[in-house]
């Protein structure tokens, strides 16, 4: 995948990769810790069909890393930065974890930019996360214990996967790389203190406001063996949402496009292929 390293509409760097073509975009936003490398497997197939977007948020991947609350505001500014820069009035959004979630919270100030949403495992639509999720929120010394080291890294991999045959080493040694880029404890644990605290998932009342303002066709796509956000969460969300439908995946983790990648990019084309729920 070719890619190139661009400056956002508010100054910030980030890495781009995009395929070019007509049509509306399909703009590809990464979660936790991850990068636009997380998309490799889906991303050759989604090009064949649409103009295909994925960037480095930055606090992760090539991107920059600045001293900022990496809270759900923060995300949502750079998607709207990155729109901005391609000059972009209107694209499908498809996002994992921390990017669905960043979409949710993009709808609170650029809904009108969203054609279509594609939502995986999104955070906030529940208490309930792995135990692993809340090691930095603990007193003093939860920053410490949860930085993003190597044995860590691999812990929290191993954590997204339901078959730990993908979470490879090719994996785990990139995400290794880019952690010790300076800046990047500092993102990965306050994004996490952000969205988890010690009895779990964070700030739902605000995730919940904005879903039930989410007037857009979307598709929520959920692993059924999720371990960071079980799937009765999916369901949650689907209620909430008002035009969303909910497709589990099955012998899949928290990762749908790594994991199951030909049932993620199918059920992405049904989906944009479509009128979506009315």
């Amino acid at each position: 995948m070719r890619s190139e390293t661009i400056e956002l509409a508010n100054g910030l760097s980030t890495r781009l990769a995009d395929t070019g073509g007509a049509g509306t975009p399909v703009v590809l936003v990464h979660g936790l810790a991850n990068s636009i490398e997380i998309w490799d497997r889906v991303l050759p197939r989604l090009a064949r069909s649409f103009r295909t977007i994925a960037f480095d948020l930055p606090g992760f991947g090539e991107a920059s890393r600045p001293d900022a609350a990496y809270d759900g505001p923060f995300f949502a500014a750079q998607l709207k930065a990155l729109l901005d820069r391609l000059a972009l009035n209107r694209a499908h959004l498809v996002g994992s974890s921390l990017g669905a979630s960043a979409i949710v919270h993009f709808s609170g100030i650029g809904l009108d930019r969203i054609d279509k949403a594609v939502l995986a495992a999104p955070g906030g639509f529940g208490r309930r996360t792995h135990p692993i999720m809340r090691i930095p929120s603990l007193p003093l010394i939860g920053a410490w214990l949860g930085r993003p080291t190597r044995s860590n890294n691999r812990m929290t991999i191993r954590l997204a996967m339901h078959d730990q045959g993908n979470a490879t080493e090719e994996l785990i040694a990139l995400i290794d790389r880019y952690a010790a880029i300076p800046g990047s404890e500092r993102s990965f644990v306050r994004t996490l203190r952000e969205g988890v605290g010690l009895l779990g998932s964070r700030k739902r009342a605000e995730v919940e406001r904005l879903a039930r303002g989410f007037d857009r066709p979307a598709l929520l796509l959920w692993g059924n063996q999720d371990r960071v956000f079980p799937p009765e969460q999916g369901e949650r969300a689907a209620a909430l949402l008002p035009r969303a439908r909910l497709e589990l995946i099955d012998a899949c983790g928290h990762y749908p496009q790594w994991e199951q990648p030909d049932a993620f990019a199918a059920a992405l084309e049904r989906f944009l292929g479509s009128s979506g729920p009315a």
